[in-house]
Protein backbone atom coordinates (compact mmCIF):
# COMPACT_ATOMS: atom_id res chain seq x y z
CA UNK A 1 0.00 0.00 0.00
CA UNK A 2 2.89 2.43 0.84
CA UNK A 3 3.83 1.79 -3.04
CA UNK A 4 0.92 2.38 -4.21
CA UNK A 5 -0.47 5.23 -2.24
CA UNK A 6 2.29 6.74 0.00
CA UNK A 7 0.53 10.35 0.70
CA UNK A 8 -2.72 7.89 1.68
CA UNK A 9 -0.04 5.67 3.64
CA UNK A 10 1.77 8.57 5.21
CA UNK A 11 -1.58 10.18 6.54
CA UNK A 12 -2.58 6.59 8.02
CA UNK A 13 0.78 6.22 9.80
CA UNK A 14 0.61 9.72 10.95
CA UNK A 15 -2.77 9.41 12.32
CA UNK A 16 -1.88 6.00 14.07
CA UNK A 17 1.53 7.34 15.28
CA UNK A 18 -0.07 10.26 17.39
CA UNK A 19 -3.03 7.79 18.57
CA UNK A 20 -2.22 5.90 21.98
CA UNK A 21 -3.53 2.64 22.69
CA UNK A 22 -6.09 2.79 25.41
CA UNK A 23 -4.91 -0.86 27.43
CA UNK A 24 -7.96 -0.74 30.75
CA UNK A 25 -7.11 0.27 34.24
CA UNK A 26 -5.80 -2.38 36.48
CA UNK A 27 -5.55 -0.52 39.72
CA UNK A 28 -6.32 -3.53 42.15
CA UNK A 29 -7.65 -2.05 45.36
CA UNK A 30 -6.24 0.99 45.07
CA UNK A 31 -8.75 3.21 44.39
CA UNK A 32 -10.63 2.62 47.90
CA UNK A 33 -7.85 4.86 49.28
CA UNK A 34 -7.84 7.20 46.72
CA UNK A 35 -9.77 10.72 45.96
CA UNK A 36 -10.26 11.18 42.49
CA UNK A 37 -10.31 14.73 40.73
CA UNK A 38 -10.16 16.42 37.71
CA UNK A 39 -6.92 18.80 36.83
CA UNK A 40 -7.46 21.70 34.97
CA UNK A 41 -4.42 21.90 32.09
CA UNK A 42 -5.11 24.47 29.48
CA UNK A 43 -8.06 23.55 27.50
CA UNK A 44 -7.63 19.79 28.73
CA UNK A 45 -9.70 18.45 32.04
CA UNK A 46 -7.17 15.46 32.89
CA UNK A 47 -8.21 12.94 35.16
CA UNK A 48 -6.50 12.10 38.28
CA UNK A 49 -5.95 10.52 41.62
CA UNK A 50 -4.11 11.57 44.77
CA UNK A 51 -3.61 9.33 48.14
CA UNK A 52 -2.55 10.64 51.39
CA UNK A 53 -2.97 14.15 50.67
CA UNK A 54 -1.00 16.93 53.60
CA UNK A 55 1.05 13.88 53.82
CA UNK A 56 4.93 15.53 55.49
CA UNK A 57 7.33 14.43 52.92
CA UNK A 58 5.62 16.30 49.87
CA UNK A 59 4.51 15.37 46.83
CA UNK A 60 5.29 12.39 44.78
CA UNK A 61 3.95 12.60 41.19
CA UNK A 62 4.02 9.57 39.35
CA UNK A 63 3.82 9.67 35.09
CA UNK A 64 2.95 7.14 32.78
CA UNK A 65 4.12 6.21 29.44
CA UNK A 66 3.02 6.19 26.01
CA UNK A 67 -0.50 4.45 25.60
CA UNK A 68 -0.36 3.43 29.17
CA UNK A 69 -2.80 5.10 32.01
CA UNK A 70 -1.91 6.54 35.62
CA UNK A 71 -2.75 2.70 36.56
CA UNK A 72 0.24 1.35 35.37
CA UNK A 73 2.27 3.56 38.31
CA UNK A 74 -0.62 2.14 41.15
CA UNK A 75 3.04 -0.18 42.13
CA UNK A 76 4.48 3.16 43.49
CA UNK A 77 1.47 3.87 45.38
CA UNK A 78 1.64 2.40 48.87
CA UNK A 79 4.99 2.29 49.24
CA UNK A 80 5.12 5.90 48.68
CA UNK A 81 2.25 6.64 50.92
CA UNK A 82 4.04 4.30 53.75
CA UNK A 83 7.09 6.70 53.53
CA UNK A 84 4.95 9.89 54.19
CA UNK A 85 4.47 11.29 50.27
CA UNK A 86 1.52 12.54 48.82
CA UNK A 87 0.90 10.67 45.73
CA UNK A 88 -0.73 11.92 42.36
CA UNK A 89 -1.16 10.01 39.12
CA UNK A 90 -3.34 11.20 35.99
CA UNK A 91 -4.07 10.46 32.69
CA UNK A 92 -1.84 12.11 29.96
CA UNK A 93 -4.12 13.72 26.68
CA UNK A 94 -5.72 11.21 24.48
CA UNK A 95 -5.03 8.12 27.65
CA UNK A 96 -7.17 6.29 29.82
CA UNK A 97 -9.98 7.85 30.54
CA UNK A 98 -8.78 11.39 28.62
CA UNK A 99 -10.33 13.00 26.27
CA UNK A 100 -8.94 13.61 22.84
CA UNK A 101 -6.86 10.88 20.09
CA UNK A 102 -3.59 12.52 19.40
CA UNK A 103 -0.90 13.38 21.26
CA UNK A 104 2.80 14.23 21.21
CA UNK A 105 5.79 14.99 23.40
CA UNK A 106 5.54 18.28 23.62
CA UNK A 107 2.20 17.86 24.98
CA UNK A 108 3.13 15.61 27.30
CA UNK A 109 5.68 17.85 28.32
CA UNK A 110 3.87 20.87 28.63
CA UNK A 111 1.43 18.81 30.98
CA UNK A 112 4.19 17.53 32.81
CA UNK A 113 5.66 21.55 33.18
CA UNK A 114 2.28 23.03 34.20
CA UNK A 115 1.64 20.31 36.93
CA UNK A 116 5.09 21.04 38.55
CA UNK A 117 4.65 24.93 38.90
CA UNK A 118 0.68 23.50 40.20
CA UNK A 119 1.85 21.01 42.64
CA UNK A 120 5.15 21.36 43.25
CA UNK A 121 5.93 18.02 43.39
CA UNK A 122 9.65 17.02 44.90
CA UNK A 123 10.01 13.82 42.95
CA UNK A 124 8.87 12.92 39.70
CA UNK A 125 8.68 8.96 38.92
CA UNK A 126 8.20 8.26 35.14
CA UNK A 127 8.32 5.38 32.52
CA UNK A 128 9.04 5.59 28.22
CA UNK A 129 8.22 8.55 27.12
CA UNK A 130 6.47 10.15 30.49
CA UNK A 131 10.05 9.81 31.32
CA UNK A 132 11.48 11.84 28.52
CA UNK A 133 8.71 14.17 28.68
CA UNK A 134 9.11 14.96 32.47
CA UNK A 135 12.70 15.35 32.12
CA UNK A 136 12.38 17.63 29.55
CA UNK A 137 9.89 20.09 31.29
CA UNK A 138 12.69 20.68 33.67
CA UNK A 139 13.94 22.59 30.79
CA UNK A 140 10.79 24.95 30.52
CA UNK A 141 10.22 25.94 34.20
CA UNK A 142 10.11 24.68 37.58
CA UNK A 143 12.73 21.56 38.30
CA UNK A 144 11.92 19.20 41.05
CA UNK A 145 14.03 17.64 43.23
CA UNK A 146 14.57 14.25 42.46
CA UNK A 147 13.71 12.16 38.82
CA UNK A 148 13.40 8.54 38.85
CA UNK A 149 13.56 7.58 35.23
CA UNK A 150 12.37 4.15 33.98
CA UNK A 151 13.38 3.46 30.41
CA UNK A 152 14.06 6.77 28.97
CA UNK A 153 14.53 7.67 25.20
CA UNK A 154 17.43 9.60 24.82
CA UNK A 155 16.72 10.30 20.55
CA UNK A 156 13.21 10.36 19.27
CA UNK A 157 14.41 9.18 15.75
CA UNK A 158 15.01 5.54 16.54
CA UNK A 159 11.33 5.74 19.29
CA UNK A 160 9.87 6.56 15.71
CA UNK A 161 12.02 4.27 13.90
CA UNK A 162 10.63 1.38 16.11
CA UNK A 163 7.21 2.41 15.12
CA UNK A 164 7.49 2.41 11.83
CA UNK A 165 9.20 -1.01 11.61
CA UNK A 166 6.60 -2.36 13.77
CA UNK A 167 3.87 -1.02 11.05
CA UNK A 168 5.95 -2.78 7.71
CA UNK A 169 7.01 0.71 6.82
CA UNK A 170 10.11 1.85 5.16
CA UNK A 171 12.55 4.13 6.56
CA UNK A 172 11.44 6.59 3.25
CA UNK A 173 8.19 6.72 5.10
CA UNK A 174 9.43 7.38 8.67
CA UNK A 175 11.68 10.11 7.45
CA UNK A 176 8.43 11.78 5.68
CA UNK A 177 6.87 11.06 9.88
CA UNK A 178 10.16 13.01 10.47
CA UNK A 179 9.60 15.99 8.88
CA UNK A 180 5.93 16.18 9.78
CA UNK A 181 6.58 16.02 13.20
CA UNK A 182 8.92 19.08 12.35
CA UNK A 183 6.91 21.07 10.63
CA UNK A 184 4.57 20.74 14.20
CA UNK A 185 7.14 21.68 16.71
CA UNK A 186 8.73 24.07 13.95
CA UNK A 187 12.57 23.14 15.12
CA UNK A 188 14.51 20.27 14.27
CA UNK A 189 13.36 17.14 15.88
CA UNK A 190 16.76 16.97 17.39
CA UNK A 191 15.20 19.30 19.93
CA UNK A 192 12.97 16.98 21.54
CA UNK A 193 16.49 14.87 22.52
CA UNK A 194 16.89 14.45 25.98
CA UNK A 195 20.59 13.92 25.49
CA UNK A 196 20.90 17.44 24.15
CA UNK A 197 19.35 18.76 27.39
CA UNK A 198 20.83 16.24 29.84
CA UNK A 199 24.46 18.45 30.82
CA UNK A 200 21.66 21.07 31.87
CA UNK A 201 20.06 19.43 34.19
CA UNK A 202 22.89 18.56 36.70
CA UNK A 203 20.81 20.08 39.54
CA UNK A 204 17.98 17.67 39.58
CA UNK A 205 19.14 14.69 41.23
CA UNK A 206 18.36 11.82 38.83
CA UNK A 207 18.08 7.81 38.85
CA UNK A 208 17.80 5.98 35.67
CA UNK A 209 16.33 2.48 35.30
CA UNK A 210 17.11 0.45 32.67
CA UNK A 211 16.84 -3.26 31.59
CA UNK A 212 19.66 -4.60 29.75
CA UNK A 213 16.94 -6.58 27.82
CA UNK A 214 14.28 -3.53 26.75
CA UNK A 215 12.87 -4.94 23.55
CA UNK A 216 11.56 -0.83 22.69
CA UNK A 217 14.22 1.26 24.03
CA UNK A 218 17.60 -0.33 24.06
CA UNK A 219 19.59 -0.02 27.20
CA UNK A 220 22.34 2.29 25.22
CA UNK A 221 19.57 5.11 26.10
CA UNK A 222 20.22 5.33 29.14
CA UNK A 223 24.18 4.68 29.01
CA UNK A 224 24.11 7.57 26.57
CA UNK A 225 22.09 9.82 29.24
CA UNK A 226 24.29 9.06 32.21
CA UNK A 227 27.68 9.79 30.68
CA UNK A 228 26.21 13.64 29.86
CA UNK A 229 23.65 13.98 32.63
CA UNK A 230 25.83 15.57 35.98
CA UNK A 231 25.48 13.93 39.22
CA UNK A 232 23.10 11.01 37.24
CA UNK A 233 23.08 7.54 38.27
CA UNK A 234 21.91 4.23 36.30
CA UNK A 235 20.32 1.09 37.61
CA UNK A 236 20.48 -1.82 35.04
CA UNK A 237 18.34 -4.36 35.48
CA UNK A 238 17.41 -7.89 33.65
CA UNK A 239 14.71 -9.97 32.06
CA UNK A 240 12.25 -7.19 32.98
CA UNK A 241 12.46 -5.62 29.30
CA UNK A 242 10.46 -2.38 29.02
CA UNK A 243 6.75 -2.88 31.08
CA UNK A 244 8.12 -4.97 33.93
CA UNK A 245 10.46 -2.69 34.83
CA UNK A 246 8.11 -0.32 35.89
CA UNK A 247 6.16 -2.95 38.74
CA UNK A 248 9.49 -4.91 39.69
CA UNK A 249 9.52 -4.81 43.31
CA UNK A 250 13.52 -4.71 43.27
CA UNK A 251 13.32 -1.31 41.24
CA UNK A 252 10.39 -0.08 43.49
CA UNK A 253 12.36 -0.82 46.26
CA UNK A 254 15.25 1.18 44.55
CA UNK A 255 13.24 4.29 43.32
CA UNK A 256 11.55 4.44 47.12
CA UNK A 257 15.56 4.64 48.91
CA UNK A 258 15.79 7.04 46.30
CA UNK A 259 12.86 9.08 47.29
CA UNK A 260 13.81 9.12 50.96
CA UNK A 261 17.61 9.73 50.59
CA UNK A 262 19.27 12.51 51.14
CA UNK A 263 20.92 14.21 48.44
CA UNK A 264 23.68 12.55 46.37
CA UNK A 265 25.92 14.92 44.65
CA UNK A 266 28.96 12.57 43.20
CA UNK A 267 28.58 10.94 39.82
CA UNK A 268 27.68 7.08 40.43
CA UNK A 269 28.37 4.67 37.15
CA UNK A 270 25.89 2.14 35.92
CA UNK A 271 25.06 -0.91 38.91
CA UNK A 272 23.66 -4.25 37.95
CA UNK A 273 20.27 -5.22 39.70
CA UNK A 274 19.16 -8.77 39.05
CA UNK A 275 16.01 -9.59 38.60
Amino acid sequence: MERVAPKWTEEKAFAAWGRPQRPPAKWGGLLANARRFELDVGDRNLPAWEWNAGAPRGTALLVHGWSGNASQMGSYVEPLTKQGWHVVAFDLPAHGEAAGNFCTLPMMTQVVSTLVTRLQPKIIIAHSLGATASAYAMTKGPHVEKLALLAPPGRMPPFLTHFTRLAGLSDAMRDRLLLRVEGIIRAPISELDLVKHAPSLGDVETLLLHDVNDEVVPVASSRELVALWPGAKLVETEKLGHDRIRRSAEVVEQVINFSIASTVTQVERPTKLAS
